[in-house]
């Protein structure tokens, strides 16, 4: 028996358009599916590349700027060590020349329970003698320190009793230049 040659190709040709859909576009349609899944996957995967690197570089900003963030650290610092802080006072004012007869807290630091990050103020009163040069000096080492401190309220009248109460030894220094009696009221803060 012999095939007809016309009807043989044509025959040929349905198996292989069958074939073709059957076979090869199922094949194709999956290669397609699986190139769009892989552009989003790269996609992705460059937004987290890129979201990483800017972490990293913000770290490592952050880590070139230490000393900066110790400064700010130092002035806003998040425990309210009330023992540092009144030797702190006390060194500055010997530092400067002039005396603390007394310092009180006027107010403690508010609690506050509802935001951890709300900063709170510490109000110092001081009672000092010494000059007004002392004085002046004692203040620009409160500015010049890395500590935020904010003078609300300062008052002074003449120390002719306070001479008497000062040591015989600084007696004779306090004679040479007018002393006075200070008050002074001193914030800061923490958080």
């Amino acid at each position: 028996m012999q095939i007809d040659r016309p009807i043989a190709i044509a025959v040929t040709l349905f198996i292989i358009l069958l074939l073709l859909f059957f076979l090869v576009v199922p094949k194709y349609n999956a290669f397609k599916d699986l190139q769009v899944k892989l552009g989003e996957e790269k996609a992705e995967f460059d937004a987290k590349y890129e979201y990483f690197s800017a972490i990293t570089k913000t770290y490592y900003d952050i880590q070139s700027r230490q000393d900066s963030i110790k400064k700010i650290d130092d002035a806003l610092p998040t425990d309210s060590n009330l023992g540092r802080l009144v030797y702190f006072f006390q060194k500055k004012a010997e530092a400067s020349g002039i005396i603390v007869k007394s310092l009180f807290l006027s107010k403690s630091p508010a609690s506050n329970s509802e935001s951890v990050k709300d900063v709170k103020e510490m109000s110092f009163s001081f009672n000092l003698v010494g000059s007004y040069a002392s004085l002046e000096n004692f203040i620009i080492s409160l500015e010049k320190s890395s500590r935020i401190f904010e003078v609300s309220k300062i008052s002074f009248s003449s120390a002719s009793s306070a001479v008497l109460e000062a040591p015989s030894e600084e007696s004779a220094q306090f004679q040479s230049q007018d002393i006075y009696s200070f008050s002074l009221e001193v914030k800061t803060y923490t958080y």
